[in-house]
């Protein structure tokens, strides 16, 4: 491309659709957002040309883009690539797992691995602090950097930025900058305002959790959502193993322990379908906003292998609540990929049950189920529920700050 301006973009990834004015620099750098055979669709990292877009990886024999790591030394942005047989960009890979960008914008399901994710200086690092300048509240950047752990500072500015970018994705914006997320009076946090339209998400909301090491984000355009992330960690941080049987025992009911008793004397194994039910309780609560201040073993699950996954690592679940079903709600748990077991699940709950002593997330809250009919419900309930694809902390930066950023890492 270099011998032409750069490299043809098109606003899709059909070969027909039209082309955008201004071409990819030659010695770009792009994040691969999706890849469609030879056809791959990015967001500008460095150099110049449109933020977002579709291009070809080849043309007449001739690589356009490589996956960097093919090609060490790529030429700087707007530089003629240094022989004919140099890439003119180089794209970033998408994780095996997927990215922000293909993920449905109103119905999401995203991960970040903190114990991936190193930058230099740690919390006083030139990237950190770059990213913590993102979130403009200021009460909320302080929130990140009052706690006592790295790990923990990390988990605390990452789902911070999942919810805005979340919500960046949703409406279409490429900054933060008009996006106000606010909290209930119980910190369940909301997108406040501008909202997406009516017509296409009218209840758009969003939820995030973070245990060990995941922080994860679920998205719905009509059910209430909550999401939770357990870690299969049956030792306090020091090391000291937890009685999970003795502390929780009142927060499981008779049936869920006897399912937790089927693991046989493995405690290993019992905590894992412990650490299930836990999470779907902590989900359920989180979508309703009341937090820990329901009962937890008023709840009651049962689960049901969900198909199209390997056995043992995906379920579909429902809940009684004081012995009575509740169904208008559903409930999904996936296990996490990696060799450290984690477990997330996301609820769908309806718009009734909420608990907002503000009445400011209710204001945001278009169409409650009671002007939808009993079919459209149920439809919303069980519509897909997907694992949460993981993508790298550089999928949560704005277009609009994607260079600043790149500075500052």
């Amino acid at each position: 491309g270099a011998d032409k301006g750069g490299i043809l973009v098109r606003t899709a990834k059909e070969l027909a659709s039209p082309a955008v004015d201004e071409r990819l620099s030659t010695g770009a750098r792009v994040l691969q957002l999706d890849l469609v055979g030879e056809r791959l669709r990015y967001r500008l990292l460095t150099g110049t040309g449109p933020g977002e877009g579709w291009v070809s990886m080849k043309a007449g024999g001739k690589e356009l883009l490589v996956p960097r790591g093919e090609h060490e030394e790529p030429a700087a942005a707007g530089a003629p690539a240094a022989d004919a047989k140099a890439p003119a960009a180089v794209a970033d890979p998408q994780p095996a797992d997927g990215s922000a960008a293909d993920a449905d914008r109103y119905c999401v399901r995203l991960a970040v691995n903190i114990d991936e994710w190193t930058p230099a200086g740690d919390a006083e690092g030139t990237e950190f602090q770059f990213l913590l300048g993102l979130i403009r509240e200021e009460d909320e950047r302080k929130a990140v950097m009052r706690f006592k752990f790295w790990e923990d500072k990390k988990r605390a500015l990452l789902s911070r930025l999942l919810m805005r970018s979340t919500s960046a994705a949703a409406l279409g914006h490429t900054s933060f900058r008009d996006i106000v997320v606010k909290r209930t009076k119980g910190r369940k946090p909301f997108l406040a305002s501008p909202l997406p339209p009516v017509d296409d998400a009218p209840n758009f909301n969003l939820n995030v959790s973070h245990e060990g090491s995941w922080v994860v984000c679920a998205a719905e355009p009509l059910c209430v959502t909550g999401i939770d992330v357990a870690e299969l960690r049956r030792t306090t941080k020091a090391g000291t193993p937890i009685d999970f049987r003795k502390s929780f025992e009142e927060q499981l009911t008779a049936a869920e322990w006897r399912d937790v008793d089927s693991a046989g004397s493995d405690p290993d194994k019992q905590y894992e379908i412990f650490s299930r039910y836990w999470s779907a309780k902590e989900a359920f609560v989180k979508a309703r906003g009341d937090g820990l201040a329901f009962p937890l073993g008023k709840a009651e699950f049962q689960w049901a292998p969900l198909e199209g996954f390997p056995d043992k690592t995906a379920y579909r679940g429902t809940v009684k609540v004081e012995g009575k079903p509740r169904s208008e709600y559903s409930f999904v748990q996936h296990r996490m990929p990696g060799d450290v077991p984690h477990w997330t699940t996301v609820a769908r709950a309806p718009v009734a049950d909420i608990v907002d002593a503000n009445g400011e997330f209710t204001k945001t809250l278009r169409k409650p189920e009671s002007k939808l009919s009993a079919a459209e419900w149920e439809a919303a309930l069980l519509a897909p529920s997907p694992p949460c694809k993981v993508v790298p902390v550089a999928a949560l930066v704005p277009q609009e700050d994607m260079e600043g950023y790149v500075g500052a890492g």
